[in-house]
């Protein structure tokens, strides 16, 4: 009997700590404020935004964050500024500057504040927006450490004790394969001098056929079994929902990495490169951002 309470107690700790270390790196690497539960009508939307010529970032983002509090029922999570854009199919080629994630009440209540002067001005002063909602389950998002914890339990038993090093990967015989993957990875260290401690990247997803699936199956668990190893992964995911547009996703995942240098580091390595061929969807707006909101008054 001592033996089952003593493992249980040690099944707790360790789920306790996997708890605590994923809810620091959000709170302080992440700079994300989403309470771990929340009601289940509460509606999320992410708002990615272009910036006009000779605006400031940090200005404008202030401006629209204090309108978007105003009302005291709707909160900014987190904001970021963007590396690059990973254009969807659907919406063609765009180059975003930022990305806001609100939480609000309901659906209804952000449909209002949408339809509000105020709101509208805010983001008037923007050159070009786009938002996209999201039903994230308070449930699912806080099993997600403990489910990336079972990840790595497992593949420690499978004898994977360490974690594959970065290794570069040589520089591509295309050559414009060669300068796109040379400016992402400069794009991405242009941010270290803002925000070096995380990388959130936000991910709008159609799943593909059924071939398709089968490869981005083989690419998430990859991806998943280090992002397990070193303590990194998805922070929420949830339900896309159409605000804008015609254009349609059904996964809204949003993914933190521990800093830009090491996301740089991913994008040029052979573990990365090796596996990107399996990553197969039917459509997918990606933005690469860093942490900006405790910048913002």
């Amino acid at each position: 009997m001592r033996i089952i309470a003593a493992v249980l107690a040690l099944v707790l700790f360790v789920m306790l700590w996997q708890h605590l270390r994923y809810l620091h790196a959000r709170r302080n690497a992440v700079e994300d404020r989403q309470p771990i539960l929340h009601s289940p009508s509460n509606f999320h939307v992410i708002t990615y935004l272009e910036i006009g010529e000779g605006s400031d970032l940090i200005t404008e983002l202030s401006r629209l964050r204090r309108e978007i509090e105003n009302t005291g029922s709707a909160h900014v999570v987190y904001a970021g500024q963007a590396a690059f854009t990973l254009a969807s199919s659907q919406l063609g080629p765009q180059t975003w500057d930022a990305v806001i994630f609100i939480r609000y009440p309901s659906r209804e209540s952000y449909d209002a504040q949408a339809k509000s002067a105020g709101h509208r001005e805010a983001l008037a002063a923007f050159s070009q927006t786009y938002s996209y909602g999201m039903r994230r389950n308070p449930l699912v998002n806080a099993l997600i450490p403990q489910l990336l914890l079972a990840v790595r339990i497992f593949d420690i038993a499978r004898g994977n004790w360490k974690v594959e090093d970065l290794a570069p990967i040589p520089a591509p015989n295309d050559p414009q394969q060669a300068r796109l993957l040379e400016s992402r990875i400069g794009n991405l260290l242009k941010l270290r001098s803002v925000n070096d401690d995380a990388i959130l990247i936000f991910n709008l997803a159609l799943p593909g056929n059924e071939e398709q699936r089968t490869a981005n199956s083989s690419y998430d668990l990859k991806m998943l079994t280090r992002m397990a190893a070193l303590a990194h992964g998805p922070m929420h995911v949830g339900q896309a929902v159409a605000l804008d547009g015609n254009a349609r996703f059904e996964q809204a995942i949003l993914v933190y990495y521990p800093g830009v240098s090491y996301f740089a580091d991913l994008v040029g390595s052979r573990f990365y490169q090796g596996i990107m061929g399996d990553k197969q969807l039917g459509d997918t707006l990606v933005v690469p951002t860093v942490p900006i909101l405790s910048k913002l008054e």
